[in-house]
C-alpha cells in the first residue's frame, strides 16, 4: 500500500500535499509517515500538521489518520496494513469478513506480513514463508485457501461450512480447486477439509440466523433439505421444497407481529396456496423450543 517512488524526485510544497491527501484517499484515510516523506512533506512539515490536527496519531506507530482523527473500519484494518509494511494482506477472520463471507468483525485485527513485528493489543500478526494477495475493494488479502486455514481455528464445524456456501455461492472459489490447495499436514486444514466433505450450499441463500437454525435443524433430523429464498412469482418463501408443493414460512420474533405484518403475510399465504401450495407457518420460539414437534410435522408432509 505504498506510493512508488522514484529515487531523487522533490515535489513542491503544494503538489506533496495533493499527492499525500491522493494517497490517503486510496487507503481510507490512513497514511503512513514513510509515504509523505516519499511524496516530499518535510520532517518538520509533518510535525506542523500533526499540530494543526491536520494529521492525527493512530495507534499504529508511524501511522496517521488524514484529516479527522476517527478512521472507519476500513481505515483501521489499513493503518493496520500500513503498519506492518509494503506486502502485508488481511489475514484469517479478517480477510473472510472483508471479502463479506463472514457476518461480523472479529474482535482483532488479523494480518498476515513479512518482516517480524509482534503482534499487540487488536492486531494479531502472523508471518507466514510467503504471502499470496489479491486486492479486493482496495485492501490487499491473503489468498483463501490460507485465510480459511488460519481461521479455521475460530470457526466452528457449521460457521466454516457457512463460509464456504457464500464463497461458492459467489463464485470465489470451487471445492475441488480448494481441496488441491490446502496441501497435507497444515494447520487447519482437517477442519476445512470436514467442511468440504459437508458442504451445504442452502446455507449461502439464507438471510438470517433463523433460517439457518432451521436449515440445519432439517439437516440433523434427515429431512430432505429445502431450498431458501427461492422466488415464486412475486414472492419469496422463506422455504420450499418443490416436488412436495410445500413451503415453511418461518416468523421471526419480531418481525410479524403488526397488523399490517400479519394482513401481508396472510396476503402472501393466499397467493402461494392458490398457485398449489401448502403453507405452514412455524414461529421461532416453536423451532427453538419444541425442535421434535416441527420435525414431526415436516416428517409427516415430505417424502
Amino acid at each position: 500500500m505504498a506510493i512508488p517512488t522514484r529515487a531523487g524526485v522533490r515535489y513542491g510544497h503544494r503538489d506533496a500535499a495533493e499527492r499525500a491527501r491522493e494517497q490517503a484517499g486510496r487507503q481510507f484515510w490512513a497514511i503512513a509517515r514513510r509515504q509523505l516523506l516519499d511524496v516530499g512533506f518535510h520532517p518538520g512539515r509533518i510535525r506542523s500538521w500533526r499540530r494543526g490536527g491536520r494529521l492525527h496519531p493512530t495507534r499504529y506507530a508511524g501511522v496517521y489518520a488524514w484529516g479527522h482523527g476517527e478512521l472507519t473500519e476500513p481505515g483501521e484494518h489499513a493503518a493496520a496494513l500500513l503498519f506492518t509494511g509494503t506486502g502485508s494482506a488481511l489475514d484469517g477472520l479478517s480477510a473472510l469478513w472483508w471479502l463479506e463471507l463472514l457476518g461480523h468483525r472479529p474482535a482483532q485485527i488479523h494480518v498476515a506480513a513479512p518482516g517480524r513485528a509482534a503482534s499487540r493489543a487488536g492486531l494479531r500478526i502472523r508471518h507466514p514463508v510467503t504471502i499470496e494477495r489479491s486486492l479486493h475493494r482496495g485492501l490487499p488479502v491473503v489468498a483463501l485457501a490460507r485465510a480459511l486455514q488460519v481461521a479455521a481455528a475460530d470457526l466452528s464445524h457449521d460457521s466454516l461450512r457457512l463460509v464456504l456456501a457464500r464463497a461458492e455461492f459467489r463464485k470465489l472459489l470451487s471445492l475441488t480447486t480448494l481441496d488441491s490447495a490446502l496441501g497435507s499436514g497444515k494447520a487447519g486444514s482437517r477442519a476445512v477439509r470436514a467442511a468440504i466433505d459437508a458442504h451445504l450450499p442452502q446455507l449461502a441463500r439464507c438471510v438470517n440466523g433463523f433460517e439457518r437454525d432451521f436449515v440445519l435443524l432439517c439437516e440433523r433430523s434427515g429431512l430432505p433439505i429445502p431450498e431458501p429464498n427461492v422466488r415464486i412469482g412475486r414472492y419469496v418463501p422463506d422455504m420450499l421444497w418443490e416436488d412436495a408443493n410445500l413451503i415453511v414460512e418461518l416468523d421471526g420474533k419480531a418481525a410479524h407481529t403488526t397488523p399490517a405484518q400479519k394482513r401481508a403475510d396472510a396476503t402472501k399465504q393466499r397467493w402461494l396456496e392458490g398457485r398449489g401450495h401448502e403453507v405452514i407457518r412455524f414461529p421461532w420460539r416453536r423451532v427453538q423450543l419444541d425442535p421434535d414437534r416441527v420435525v414431526a410435522r415436516l416428517r409427516a408432509r415430505l417424502p
